[in-house]
């Protein structure tokens, strides 16, 4: 988190790597336990595609689910919050996983040649077995599209995984394993890489 985020952050809300809390302007019930804050996890991948299969194109639902994940409470216990503490929450998630940066300008976190992407993790992340900070995706030929295409039969997001694994030398599992703001960071970085012929 840098100084600038740092200074621009309500009081009632603390940031690291892992995670946020979130101070409730009351306390309320979690677990059936007086609480005065919420701690968010930082979401995985994986979690937020459990979320968007569990909630049937229902984004509210969605998002309650995962934020109850997040946070290991239950849905009941967040519908329960007063709706001041609740944006808190979505206030405190937003700066979890900010926008990507799609912009001309190169982002710190994200080193680019012909060859290779190279992205700088958030938080140190297990990749084969072996704790890292740092993840480079190949440059894909046609023939690695054209073989996660086969492999998903259309399933856009499972086929974008299945990519970035063949790219990476990862498996699957552990790229559902990363920090959502990483994954978002890889995709960033896949897209420069894709569409930047002007290096």
């Amino acid at each position: 988190m840098t100084q600038a985020i740092a200074q621009n952050l309500p009081a009632w809300l603390s940031l690291s790597a892992h995670g946020a809390v979130v101070t409730l302007t009351r306390p309320t019930k979690a677990n059936s336990i007086d609480v005065e804050t919420l701690n968010l996890r930082n979401p995985t991948v994986r979690e937020v595609r459990a979320a968007d299969r569990a909630a049937n194109g229902d984004d509210e639902q969605r998002e309650l689910m995962l934020f109850a994940g997040l946070a290991e409470v239950g849905l009941k216990d967040l519908e329960g919050l007063k709706l001041t503490d609740y944006r808190r929450v979505q206030t405190a998630y937003s700066h979890l996983v900010p926008k990507t940066d799609y912009s001309d300008s190169m982002p710190a976190w994200l080193s680019l040649t012909t060859d290779q992407v190279l992205v700088t993790l958030s938080c140190p992340s297990e990749i084969n077995g072996v704790t890292v900070d740092k993840l480079a995706l190949r440059s894909p030929t046609v023939g690695d599209v054209r073989a996660a295409n086969r492999e998903v039969g259309g399933d856009d997001e499972q086929r974008e995984l299945v990519l970035f694994a063949a790219l990476s030398g990862a498996p699957v599992a552990d790229l559902e394993g990363l920090k959502l703001v990483d994954f978002n960071r890889l995709q960033a970085g896949y897209f420069r890489m894709d569409n930047d012929d002007g290096l």
